[in-house]
């Protein structure tokens, strides 16, 4: 027992956490517009949508919210199938050049930590490559739950972890990154669980991984969040039982 008036022994940290200002940091070079279009991020944003088109989902001539949309890479996989789709993006940069790109999108500058109720109700809720970027992934989740009728998809960077638990992250300036720099990893039990408390009675993993090293990993609950990529998954919510054979229930 530490003498009365002794001061605590502090645990130790293993990374020392440093000093940042982030409102004061530059964007870095390559960090603009550009970034959306370099040959990773197009490789990546196909294995995607190859991907969720394979997994046989209840998605043409849906009401599709897109949130996080970037600069619309992936919007046409909507379109293409007729969905009434309505897109929001953080950025008013970002927000302007999709606009530019796709001028017959509805489009708006939203923070999905803030909420979204006045945009209507939608059957699907499509949030790819969003998630680990945000400070409040669970307010966001439910900021998304408030207006998903149907399916909420999600793909998002992980910590590799058998619980439920969460990463911090720092994240640069790049305009594809976190709004305000601060950024999270959570392990896939984190979201299982996040997801069903917030209303989804129905939790899916794919069975087929996207074709992108991101997504093929060995699970070894050491919290990597990157092991010479970044560590990825993808999720189906669903307020109802689905019968497919390309997904397995993560909730008991």
């Amino acid at each position: 027992m530490a003498a009365p008036g002794a001061r605590p022994t502090l645990p130790a940290v293993s990374e020392p956490i440093t000093r940042r200002v982030v409102a004061a940091e530059p964007i870095p070079q390559g960090g603009g517009i550009e970034c959306f279009d370099t040959t990773p991020a197009l490789q990546i944003n196909e294995a995607r949508l190859a991907h969720l088109a394979a997994l046989g989902l209840p998605l043409d001539a849906r009401r599709v919210l897109e949130v996080g949309a970037g600069v619309g890479h992936l919007s046409d996989f909507f379109l293409e199938r007729e969905c009434d789709l309505v897109v929001t993006e953080g950025r008013a940069d970002n927000v302007a050049e999709l606009r530019r790109r796709l001028p017959s999108v509805d489009a708006h500058q939203r923070d999905v930590e803030e909420p979204l109720l006045d945009l209507g109700r939608f059957a699907v809720v499509f949030c790819y490559g969003l998630l680990y970027h945000l400070e409040n992934p669970i307010r966001a989740l439910r900021n998304m739950a408030d207006v998903c009728d149907e399916l909420l998809l999600i793909e998002t960077m992980v910590c590799d972890s058998p619980l439920p638990v969460m990463r911090l992250d720092d994240e640069p300036r790049t305009v594809n990154q976190a709004l305000h720099g601060i950024a999270n990893r959570p392990s896939i039990s984190y979201l299982a669980m996040a997801l069903n408390r917030i209303g989804f009675d129905h939790v899916y993993a794919p069975h087929s991984l996207p074709q992108f090293p991101d997504y093929d990993f060995e699970p070894v609950g050491n919290l990597d969040t990157i092991r010479g990529h970044p560590l990825r998954a993808v999720l189906v919510a669903s307020r109802h039982e689905l019968g497919l054979a390309t997904l397995s229930p993560l909730l008991a």
